[in-house]
This record gives structure tokens, sequence and C-alpha cells, in this order.
């Protein structure tokens, strides 16, 4: 594959933070042959922030539109609403819905479960009527997901995992239902044993790798924004446990890219 064609399948490159660092991240990023960049989506906010980096940086910002579970939790109902009904009318710009899912950690308001639940079976219906692949963000509530998907169906376009980071029965559960395995940052510490197993047992035609910039650091940028360069480290931790070249991994991961988001750059 040519250089700057491999993908970043999840970052937020429209994120405040690098306000003043995207155009050297996404020149570094292309140093190293990552020339296409997913954005994941927050909230009606963000959305309007993807669509103008989408013009300063023609062919290289990918499109994702949706209500990020720290977003729903941050708005009462009405106002989630207000953002669903305006959510599907920009989403067939955008290559995926997303972020959308649920977050149960203690630090995300208790109180929001259930607006987070209803917000994310909203998008499951969504995802199924455009045939848009999902791009979830599923932190202690894994259970609770994988039960709503199996009552309200997983949709057709499928979707991926963004930044797993668990264990293989669970990576099981995502895959038997035909979604993809985004990983990032965490799969590069070496402690992070349980998701080494993942990678060795999964089968690669589901994988994607991500950055997540400016968050989730590998240990090269543990004491800075994370950026789009980071895939790098990711496939090299991939190929060393699966014994494969970096940039056979990088090519991998991006044609399962191409063919999840029937995206045909070349």
């Amino acid at each position: 594959m040519t250089n700057s064609q491999w993908i970043d399948a999840h970052c937020h490159l429209a994120d405040q933070r690098l306000e003043t660092h995207v155009d050297q991240f996404i020149t570094e990023a292309e140093k190293l042959g990552v020339g296409f960049f997913m954005q994941g989506g927050v909230g009606p906010e963000d959305w309007q922030s993807q669509m103008d980096l989408a013009v300063r940086f023609p062919g290289k910002i990918g499109l994702c539109f949706g209500l990020h579970p720290y977003w729903v939790a941050d708005h009462d109902e009405d106002l989630c609403e207000i953002a669903l009904d305006s959510l599907a009318p920009i989403l067939p710009k955008a290559l995926g819905i997303g972020e959308m899912g649920l977050d149960f950690r203690p630090n995300i308001m208790k109180d929001s479960r259930e607006r987070q639940i209803e917000v994310f079976e909203n998008q499951l219906e969504l995802a199924e009527a455009i045939q848009k692949p999902m791009v979830l963000h599923l932190v202690q509530a894994h259970e609770q997901a994988i039960r709503i998907m199996d009552v309200w169906g997983v949709p057709a376009a499928k979707g991926l995992v963004h930044s797993f980071n668990s264990n293989w029965g669970k990576a099981e559960d995502f895959l038997n239902r035909g979604l993809y395995l985004s990983l990032g940052g965490p799969v590069v510490w070496p402690q992070n044993e349980k998701l080494h197993q993942v990678v060795k047992l999964m089968p690669l035609e589901y994988l994607l790798l991500e950055s997540d910039s400016p968050d989730q650091p590998p240990p090269r940028f543990k004491q800075s924004l994370n950026q789009p360069a980071s895939v790098w480290d990711v496939a090299a931790k991939i190929g060393e446990l699966r014994e494969m070249p970096t940039n056979d991994v990088l090519d991998l991961a991006t044609q399962n890219f191409k063919r999840l988001f029937r995206y045909d750059r070349k």
C-alpha cells in the first residue's frame, strides 16, 4: 500500500485541546503513512467542528456524528430529544453514527443511566434506518449493551467497538454479533495481558486501529497529548503479538475499515 493511505479509525482532531496542534499532528502521521482520520462524534457542537475540519483538510477527514454518553449525561431529556431530531438529517454526510453507547462508570451521573439507554436505543434505530455502521462507546456496561442489542437487533451495517480494552469473553460477545474491535493505546502497555490475549485469539478481519487522539496515549506519548501517529505504535505491538510485520497489520486494518464503512479511497 502506498504511503499516506493507512487509516486512524477513531480520533478527535476537532477537540479544542488540539486547536494549535492539528496541522502538526496530521503532518507527523502522514510521515508514517497514516493519511485518513475518522472522527468520533460527541454532540451537536462537535458535529459542526468536524465539518469545518473536513473543509480545512479535504480528503483526509472521515465524519461521524452521534450523541456520546458523556453528552447525554450532561443534558436533560428534552435537549437529548432535540439533538436526536437534528442528528438524523445530517447523517447522510457521515461515514458512521457515533460515538453512541453507554458509560456506567461511577463518576458518570448515575441518574443519567436510563436516559443513556433510551438515547442508545434511539441511535440503534437510526443506524438501522440509514444503514450506517455504529461507533460504540461502551464502558462498564458490556452486559447491558449486549442485552439491548439482542433485543433491538444489531443494525445490518454493523459497527465497531471503539477502544476495546477488555477480556476475550467480552471480545467474543461482540465478534459473534459481527462487530469489529478497534484497538488503541491501551494495547501497547506491557502489563495489559488480557488485551494481548484478545489480540492473539481474535480473527484479524475484525481488527481496526485507532489513536483516540488526544486521549489514551501509548507509552511514547504518555507525557503529552496523544496524536494519530500513535496508530503506528498500536500496529507494531499487534504485529509483535501476532508475529507479523507492522506494515502488514496497518494494511489489513485499513482494508477492514474500508470494508466496514464502504469507503473506497484508493
